[in-house]
């Protein structure tokens, strides 16, 4: 489940950074018509599991705010950074996950968290060796806080809606809508400073469908992996995420990462899998 969350979070990472880093679109006007063709697919599920019910709970809502919370982030992120600089920026993440992890569940791998410290010493040894760790700084504040809140209060959040199939695709579906309403009001909070510009051809329609579909795929699956007394285990190969874009983005965007960093982000994404047979 978290190699399926990871692979599609990495598309959609991409997918992002194209729509808002290179094409230039607005943050809010962006991730408004990805959770409104999301909505769509939504609506057409819930006549098979019911989540009305749901989206007055305030731990849904409060799961949905940090979800949407953590992809405002790294669209931000995307604005001016690529897939790489961004993977670098949440690298720092893990030191903290393992123990926001252990903070709500009682559950710490100590084998896991040496080598979330080795691979982030890795990164930073990385850095400073070439000089650009002030570039990473403002992608660090942003994106590290969020992410750990997130890993923090997931297993608390989805409660006892992680025990039935049933339950957690309704609990995923709530947040979807959630995610929609939220994005609908910052447009509204917003709406002074930008217009909705970003045109419905037949290019953008396509790429607003096939995102729509692996964000109900990745909402789903991370849901799941979140909510587990052992996710801990499962963030590690939810951090997979960052390999899937990195070599994404320069299959598809064409953005020029070196040999070296690609071998980074394979040699610390390896060192992660491995562990894990021994």
């Amino acid at each position: 489940m978290a190699i399926v969350s990871a692979l599609s979070r990495g598309v959609i990472s991409v997918i992002d950074r194209y729509q808002i880093g290179i094409k230039g679109n607005s943050v809010v006007e962006v991730n408004l018509y990805n959770n409104l063709f999301t909505l769509l697919f939504v609506i057409g599920l819930t006549f098979y599991f019911p989540i009305w019910n749901l989206i007055t709970d305030w731990k849904v809502i409060l799961y949905s705010v940090l979800v949407q919370a953590v992809a405002i982030g790294y669209s931000t992120l995307f604005k001016k950074m690529t897939i790489f600089e961004s993977v670098i920026s949440a690298k720092l993440a893990d030191l903290l996950i393992p123990i926001a992890v252990y903070l709500s569940t009682g559950k710490l791998d100590l084998k896991i968290y040496f080598l979330a410290v080795f691979t982030t010493l890795i990164v930073v040894f990385w850095l400073k060796k070439k000089g650009d760790a002030k570039k990473y700084l403002d992608g660090v504040i942003i994106i590290v806080p969020l992410l750990t809140i997130q890993a923090f209060a997931s297993p608390l959040l989805v409660g006892n809606n992680k025990n039935q199939l049933s339950s957690i695709i309704a609990f995923t579906l709530s947040t979807l809508v959630i995610r929609f309403i939220i994005s609908a009001l910052m447009m509204l909070f917003y709406q002074k400073s930008f217009q909705l510009k970003n045109s419905l051809n037949s290019n953008n329609l396509f790429i607003y469908i096939i995102r729509s579909i692996l964000t109900i795929i990745a909402q789903f699956t991370f849901v799941i992996v979140t909510s587990d007394k052992y996710s801990a285990l499962g963030w590690i190969f939810l951090n997979m995420t960052s390999l899937y874009g990195v070599l994404a983005s320069s299959l598809f965007l064409k953005e020029k990462n070196t040999k070296k960093e690609i071998l980074l982000i394979c040699f610390i994404t390896a060192i992660m899998l491995i562990q894990n047979f021994i």
